[in-house]
């Protein structure tokens, strides 16, 4: 009996989210403009065209490993000047 129990409450539900998502949202509908309303549907483009390529694993790699070495040395002259410095 109780699985019957378990099951109706989890259709309730399913039906509750279902007819919630069915619901109009007149908040969200009414910001249109009427221009916007009507305006046609923006072309599509193939992503392979709009989208730069990415730079090759070896390349990122080199790059990044320079990027923190000089991090690195940048934060190694900010601690000695640090030590070097007198309060």
């Amino acid at each position: 009996m109780r699985t019957r129990a378990r099951i109706t409450v989890y259709l309730a539900l399913i039906t509750a989210a279902a007819m919630a998502a069915c619901t109009r949202v007149p908040e969200l509908e009414d910001r249109l403009t009427p221009d916007l309303r009507n305006a046609p549907y923006p072309k599509l483009l193939p992503l392979d065209r709009t989208l730069a390529p990415l730079a090759s694993p070896a390349v990122a790699n080199e790059e990044l490993e320079q990027q923190l070495d000089a991090r690195a040395a940048r934060l190694q002259r900010r601690a000695e000047a640090l030590r070097n410095a007198e309060f």
